[in-house]
């Protein structure tokens, strides 16, 4: 009974009730619709309007593919279209396994897998867990249906290979066309190859690779970074459906072309760049230096620099590679920072041209200019070179005890630092200021290099400063800026502005565009010029670079120069020449900063410059044309001294001092350690300028030449052959004509072929302990018979 009452309560509701709990649920049911359609059209909008072009573009991404079509980068050339900097391709390759395979009949999975392994060099194990990748995500029927289950998917990309070089993977790519076979992909990966034997490594510059594209750090790879690349092009076209594989066949791509790079065509020389390492090498051996030894060959009407060099160079593959003069060992102790940092100052900055120096007397060329120009004395003007106290400092002439009177040609070739003074006085403090800043010395130069310093000089001289820079001190400049000053005094007067890059090219050297060459402007009359590099031959003939090897019977000139450090009061030697002094053609430059020795090695700069200029124009078919007094010196033995118990430093100024060219080899350039022996020995008998190889504490196995045919030479020539091959020579009497015959007979062409070592000599078949056949031990001595001189100037 009681059920039946509530029923029929609620079966009679009030029909007002009833209409309010409609009317709430109509209402939330338009809420909901409300609220669904404004997301809706909040939807919409963020689509079509707000988020439109993202969304767009993330569709693109995802329909099509962008490719970056880079030119590969252009080479750097020397001046005679020797590659020094190239590009090449290493390739990495990767497959989609699912995809490797084709409908080439007689083409299956295991000879694709082996013709993978054979162009990629791939071991066995590699080729049989290939194989089973490409199987295993093949996998159909129940076998695909299990491994589905277990979780397996296939895979889009896996790498099998990388840093193949570009000939084997264009030979692979061939065949996989060929055979229409799917699925492996190639990615280029551009790397710099470097042909320059170590030469002028700071002077072409380091590079770093930034998303795919080598990009120019230091040198000339930075500042002609644009020249070298090109402009980067695009392709776009639709993707496949797998985003590693590419772009799908039969589409039409959208191209963005790209702008071709260009080679650059450099002033540098090859043969001139080793000439002046070599000799770079033999000066640091005599100053017992690893590093701070640096020169430049620069030619004197152009600016073109033929050669610039320093020691320690280094190889641009591996630029953090062991330094010269240092064992594993005791680099290993150094720590990172140490290492960057020794690496960093010694061998990556260009320190021709970013460090800076106090000339010394080399700058009384300059001095003596302006004097002359000005016309306030002449090469007879006599002066004293008695001591002068300025604001409290002594100035002396370096001899310590003065020439009293003397000309100014005297003072010159003697290097008298008082009469400097003097002659700067007579200039007046301004007026030689005014021609400091006329001649640029508080700028740059502008070689197109990068990072190049500019000179360092008291804009505010006091009477001191104004002195001490008369004769070179008080102020520093870089070797370029030297170079600079002394090629206006060689080519009559004018300015000229270094460079390097003289050309571009797409092709060879006869399609290329030459860059134009700066007019310079006129400092120096020719007048002028004239009378100071005939005061600078008098420097070489008989002053204080007098009796050096490489100025024998040539017309050479050059100054002296020796600074001193005030932080530490170590020196610095330098040596500027002309070559030939009376119708120069290049300037050359050698710095040897701080040796360990005591001793003064002004004259030990001089003749490493001298003996490059010796060579070049040997090289460039010029002959020396010997006096009788030189004659008579050079037909005289030089005995090779026992130099037992010194350092290989110390034997190498020993043999310096000698006229001898020592040389320390540069896997064990170790100048500190005590000298093990020496090729020629001690005792034997050579020629004057004879190289004598020192081989320090260590393994030092024997070694074996060829000997070179020596005929129809003359003696400077002789000589730098014989360096070339590793014998020395003994002229059989006064050496006036050219080779007629020697004492033992040639083993080797001068033109080494392919069957050669890398010396010119005959191989030694391998696993060979003595001398081949046809060698001889390296320093072994050839006596040569030379002609007599032909009369008229013929030889």
């Amino acid at each position: 009974m009681k059920r039946g009452r509530q029923t029929a309560r609620a079966g009679n509701l009030p029909k007002k009730r009833t209409g309010r709990l409609f009317e709430a649920k109509a209402a939330l049911l338009v809420l909901v619709f409300l609220v669904t359609a404004s997301a809706v059209t909040t939807g919409f909008y963020r689509l079509q309007i707000t988020d439109s072009q993202a969304l767009a573009a993330k569709a693109a991404g995802q329909q099509y593919i962008s490719q970056e079509d880079q030119a590969r980068r252009g080479m750097i050339l020397d001046k005679n279209g020797y590659p020094l900097a190239f590009s090449t391709y290493v390739f990495r390759i990767g497959i989609t396994p699912v995809d490797v395979t084709t409908k080439v009949k007689g083409i299956d999975d295991r000879l694709i897998v082996e013709t993978l392994g054979r162009y990629l060099k791939l071991d066995s194990q590699s080729c049989a867990d290939i194989l089973e990748m490409i199987r295993t995500d093949r996998a159909t029927g129940w076998t695909g249906l299990e491994k589905n289950l277990a979780g397996h998917r296939p895979l889009t990309y896996v790498t099998i290979a990388s840093e193949v070089p570009e000939s084997e993977a264009m030979a692979l790519k061939e065949w996989l066309d060929e055979n229409r076979v799917g699925g492996v992909r190639f990615d280029a990966e551009e790397r710099r190859v470097y042909n320059n034997d170590g030469l002028a490594s700071a002077v072409l510059g380091l590079t770093r690779t930034d998303t795919g594209r080598i990009k120019g750090v230091s040198g000339l790879e930075a500042a002609y970074d644009a020249l070298l690349s090109g402009q980067a092009g695009y392709t776009f076209a639709r993707r496949n459906n797998y985003s590693t594989r590419g772009v799908t066949p039969f589409s039409r791509p959208v191209n963005s072309p790209w702008e071709k790079s260009c080679h650059l065509v450099t002033s540098l020389d090859m043969e001139i760049l080793s000439i002046l390492q070599e000799e770079l090498m033999t000066v640091a051996a005599a100053a017992g230096l690893i590093s701070g030894v640096n020169g430049l060959v620069m030619d004197v009407k152009t600016g073109d620099v033929l050669a610039m060099a320093q020691l320690p160079s280094f190889d641009l593959s591996r630029p953090d590679a062991l330094p010269l003069g240092f064992t594993q060992a005791a680099w290993d102790q150094l720590g990172q920072e140490e290492k960057t940092a020794y690496l960093s100052t010694n061998l990556w900055d260009n320190i021709n041209i970013t460090d800076i120096y106090e000339p010394g007397s080399v700058f009384k060329a300059v001095t003596l200019a302006i004097a002359l120009e000005e016309g306030v004395a002449s090469e007879e003007t006599v002066f004293r070179d008695d001591p002068l106290i300025i604001q409290g400092e002594s100035i002396n002439c370096h001899t310590g005890y003065g020439h009293g009177e003397e000309t100014l040609r005297q003072a010159f070739y003697r290097s008298c630092n008082p009469v400097f003074v003097q002659l700067g006085d007579r200039v007046g403090k301004k007026l030689y200021y005014d021609w400091i800043q006329r001649l640029g010395l508080y700028g740059r130069t502008g070689i197109d290099l990068p990072m190049e310093a500019p000179g360092y000089l008291h804009a505010d001289p006091m009477p001191i400063d104004f002195a001490n820079l008369t004769f070179g001190e008080s102020s520093s400049l870089t070797a370029i800026q030297l170079a600079q000053l002394f090629a206006a005094i060689g080519n009559g007067g004018y300015t000229v502005k270094p460079r390097l890059g003289t050309a571009l090219t797409e092709e060879g050297l006869e399609a290329m565009v030459p860059f134009d060459l700066e007019e310079g402007s006129r400092v120096f009359s020719e007048e002028t010029c004239v009378r100071v590099r005939s005061m600078m031959t008098e420097v070489v003939a008989r002053g204080t670079a007098a009796g050096t090897f490489g100025a024998m019977g040539l017309d050479l000139g050059g100054k002296t120069g020796t600074a001193v450090d005030s932080h530490d009061d170590r020196r610095t030697f330098s040596f500027v020449g002309l070559a030939p002094c009376r119708d120069p053609q290049y300037v050359i430059l050698v710095s040897v900063h701080k040796p360990e020795t005591t001793d003064s090695l002004g004259a030990a700069a001089a003749r490493a410059a001298n003996r490059v200029a010796a060579r070049i124009l040997n090289r460039g078919g010029s002959s020396q044309n010997y006096s009788a007094s030189e004659l008579a010196l050079l037909g005289q033995a030089v005995e090779v001294p026992d130099l037992n118990g010194m350092t290989a430093g110390e034997a190498a100024l020993a043999l310096s001092r000698l006229q001898l060219a020592p040389s320390l080899p540069a896997d064990r350039f170790f100048p500190q350690s005590r000298l093990l022996r020496m090729e020629p020995a001690a005792g034997s008998k050579v020629g004057m300028g004879t190289t004598v190889w020192l081989y320090p504490e260590g393994e030092n196995e024997v070694e074996w030449v060829a000997v070179p045919d020596f005929r129809g030479l003359t003696y400077h020539e002789s000589v730098w052959l014989a360096a070339e091959y590793g014998v020395s020579i003994l002229p059989s009497g006064p050496p006036g004509g050219r080779v007629a015959g020697q004492s033992i007979p040639a083993t080797s062409v001068r033109a080494p072929s392919p069957c050669l070592d890398e010396s010119g000599s005959p191989c030694v078949p391998e696993g060979e302990g003595g001398p081949a056949e046809d060698k001889v031990r390296k320093g072994t001595v050839v006596t040569l018979d030379f002609s007599p001189v032909v009369p008229d100037g013929g030889h």
